[in-house]
């Protein structure tokens, strides 16, 4: 290896050879951001363009004409039983989700076949079920 002399970190170019030049101090400027690409997706369908208040009609708020007052009721018998939604119907052999449904509001009543297995697993008639 040759002895010669030695570069520091800020030289540029190689020593022994012509003026020094030095590493510039100040930052280089800004490059500009490039443009997001105008589709993200992969899929070669485009994608519709709707606000989202015109997917669907905004649902009607629940009052106590259409079926709240039933539900309510539905619900307080549950409570003065002390029976769980999924318990009672786990125990009446019907789907929890149709008693579920009926508790949230997604459904507007209970089948009458679905009654009576409701209460049978109770030991009373469906006449004793709130409608």
């Amino acid at each position: 290896m040759s002895e010669g002399p030695r570069r520091s970190a800020g030289m540029l170019g190689r020593p022994g050879q012509g003026p020094q030049q030095t590493i510039p101090t100040t930052p280089p400027a800004p490059r500009a951001e490039p443009a997001p690409p105008e589709r993200l997706s992969t899929s070669r369908h485009p994608k519709p363009k709707v606000l989202m208040g015109e997917v669907a009609a905004p649902r009607p708020m629940e009052t106590k004409i259409e079926g709240g007052q039933d539900r309510d009721a539905f619900r307080v018998f549950m409570i003065a039983r002390r029976l769980s939604p999924t318990q009672w119907a786990r125990a009446a052999g019907v789907p929890q989700g149709e008693i579920l449904a009926f508790l949230t509001g997604r459904s507007r009543g209970l089948a009458a076949a679905t009654r009576e297995k409701l209460a049978r697993a109770i030991d009373c008639s469906p006449g004793d079920l709130p409608r």
